[in-house]
């Protein structure tokens, strides 16, 4: 997350805003998703379902996000002189997915920490050996990943129209949300983790590829 920070949003002033109003989004999802929570009581005794309307609320407004920088570079450009690159191309889109991720994992693992206040170590319900710190974070870097990728995937897909790479975006979050619910389930967490991860491995690559992504540079011999 630092090397993705200082490699695109640390570089213009404008770079750090998007991020902090990327942020600032995965907010509002969770201020939606804790207002449907307190309004449906029968969702509080199921977490399944309250995960769902999470996802839902996180992805639309993600794409309300993405048009909105749209529609701010638009009006930008009429009203200034001067130009910038970072809403065009990829760059914005890494800026606003990274923000997403960096707040989710943040909160994800807070929750994590301040249980690290305790006299004991806590490990998790579904395997003893294993501290709860170190799945929670190895859950929070894998979510920052895929939101960064899910944050390109979605611009891409609003900008040209297509539905069904928005609908995989949606789909491919719920899929790697609801592998949280084996915690719940009482089965270790080595099991949702790995799962996670070749998830990042598999859409990372097709994000890679579909942005025209070219590992063949790095094997060059000199």
């Amino acid at each position: 997350s630092v090397t993705l920070f200082l490699c695109t949003a640390a570089k213009e002033a404008q770079g750090v805003i998007l991020l902090i109003t990327s942020a600032f989004f995965w907010l509002l999802s969770l201020l939606l998703t804790s207002l449907v929570w307190l309004a449906v009581v029968p969702l509080r005794k199921h977490l399944a379902l309250t995960l769902v309307f999470s996802v839902l609320f996180q992805e639309a407004l993600r794409v309300v996000f993405v048009l909105l920088v749209k529609k701010t570079d638009v009006a930008l450009s009429r009203i200034s002189r001067e130009t910038t690159d970072l809403f065009h191309g990829p760059r914005y889109s890494v800026i606003a997915g990274l923000g997403y991720g960096v707040m989710s994992a943040m909160f994800m693992y807070v929750n994590v920490l301040s249980e690290a206040s305790g006299p004991g170590t806590y490990y998790t319900p579904g395997s003893p050996s294993m501290p709860i710190f170190v799945s929670g974070a190895l859950q929070a870097s894998v979510m920052t990943g895929l939101h960064v990728c899910w944050g390109l995937l979605c611009s891409e897909g609003l900008e040209k129209r297509s539905w069904p790479l928005l609908a995989s975006v949606t789909l491919s979050h719920m899929l790697v949300s609801c592998l949280t619910l084996m915690n719940e389930a009482g089965i270790s967490p080595i099991y949702a983790i790995v799962c996670s991860y070749l998830i990042l491995a598999v859409i990372g690559t097709f994000t890679f590829k579909r942005f025209g992504g070219n590992i063949k540079p790095f094997f060059k011999i000199q």
